[in-house]
């Protein structure tokens, strides 16, 4: 390997280095959103449209990509059953509801987790 090569690599590395030190950071900044929300929402009744009762939010957690915080509801046994996720930016406080917009038929068409 070349003296050019083995700077271009050295430099590469310390990129990566610092790349991965910033995903972490950004990590652990979701993980700290998530474990603030959890006593805000834990327990809490979620409605959809036309007051129907979604279910009840169970935990929140940091979505795969690592991007959105995503609230696990225990989907009512009529509407499917089962935990769903719902990102956090979606849901909205009416009044001293807590609420996400849809229909039964899009919380039944929404995938277990």
């Amino acid at each position: 390997m070349t003296l050019a090569g083995l700077a271009g690599s050295a430099g590469l590395a310390s990129a990566q280095e610092a790349r991965s030190l910033l995903l972490s950071r950004a990590d652990s900044r979701m993980q700290s959103g998530a474990a603030s929300l959890v006593p805000t929402l834990r327990g809490r009744w979620l409605y959809a449209d036309h007051r129907l009762v979604v279910g009840r939010v169970q935990d929140v957690r940091v979505s795969q990509d690592g991007n959105t915080l995503i609230a696990v509801v225990a989907r009512r046994r009529w509407l499917g059953g089962g935990a769903i996720g719902i990102p956090v930016p979606s849901l909205s406080q009416v009044d001293n509801d807590l609420t996400v917009s849809g229909t039964s038929r899009t919380i039944r068409a929404m995938p277990a987790l």
